[in-house]
């Protein structure tokens, strides 16, 4: 997707999430697809949530992914917020983004 176009989107979460002991942001992710194998070998596992542990930075995107917020503003608050520790902002977050949308973590929409 191309950036310019992905900036003027709207992130919203699609999992739901909780903040561990060290308030960084745990995601539960449901595989709504399973392959022949898992549905086979794995019966048990299919209907458990994966874990997935976010870094400071992660949590703190995640948690704006809301809807309220374009990615464009997403990178300006992530800045804003984490100065040079996030440097390059935009190429951080919106590859950030990006790896969001692909494993179905965030929808990404456009307001009209």
């Amino acid at each position: 997707m191309e950036d310019n176009i992905l900036k003027e989107l709207y992130p919203i979460r699609n999992c739901e999430f909780e903040k561990n002991e060290n308030g960084l942001v745990v995601v539960f992710y449901k595989n709504t697809k399973p392959s022949f194998i898992e549905k086979i070998f794995f019966k048990k596992l299919i209907n458990k949530p994966y874990k997935i542990d976010l870094d400071e930075i992660g949590s703190y995107i995640y948690e704006i992914c809301d809807g309220k917020f374009n990615t464009n503003e997403i990178v300006q608050k992530s800045k804003e917020h984490f100065g040079e520790k996030v440097e390059p902002v935009e190429q951080r977050v919106i590859k950030f983004i990006e790896m969001l949308n692909k494993n179905k973590l965030i929808t990404l929409y456009e307001k009209r």
